[in-house]
């Protein structure tokens, strides 16, 4: 299940992103750096597309509205 407060944001950050894929920050940020998952650098943060980062998950986007 996705959080709502998730499904309301553009972007989400790699720590948001590694709890809804259960995995590490760091395994998000090498995947960032390697080009499956994509993000935005915005000054020092990292942001993924919330939207790019539910069809990841395997999320609905149907559903997720």
């Amino acid at each position: 299940m996705v959080d709502s407060d998730l499904r309301r944001q553009l972007f989400a950050t790699v720590a948001e992103t590694a709890s809804l894929l259960r995995s590490d920050e760091r395994t998000v940020r090498r995947a960032i750096e390697a080009g499956h998952i994509p993000a935005v650098k915005v000054s020092n943060k990292t942001l993924i597309p919330v939207a790019a980062l539910l069809r990841l998950a395997g999320v609905d986007l149907d559903e997720a509205a």
